[in-house]
């Protein structure tokens, strides 16, 4: 679990490279890790996380775009219904008044 732990550390957050196992990979990793200069290492994450930003509104449009088109088919049925029960509630109010026999008392 905890190798688990630090895998998911190091994919997320790349603070765990010394917990990695020593290979030729892993130290060469570390060093071209330490050679490389703040502002470079700054700009990849800004770049990385306006790439992140700009993925995340495209995929927000498109879920936006699939619920306004619900939201439209709603009021369109709501609209359709509330004809028909004015248009029932009409038929039945004439129906009542077509069969009323006024009692004389």
């Amino acid at each position: 679990m905890m190798k688990h732990t630090q895998t998911i550390f190091t994919k997320y957050c790349g603070r765990a490279i010394s917990t990695i196992a020593s290979s030729p990979l892993s130290s060469t990793v570390q060093h071209r890790w330490k050679e490389q200069d703040g502002l470079v290492l700054g700009a990849a994450f800004i770049g990385g996380y306006l790439g992140h930003a700009l993925i995340n509104i495209y995929k927000r449009r498109e879920h936006w775009y699939k619920v306004k088109r619900m939201l439209d088919e709603s009021d369109k049925r709501l609209v359709e219904l509330t004809a028909r029960q004015a248009q029932y509630s009409r038929a039945v109010l004439e129906e009542t008044r077509a069969n009323f026999k006024p009692t004389t008392s």
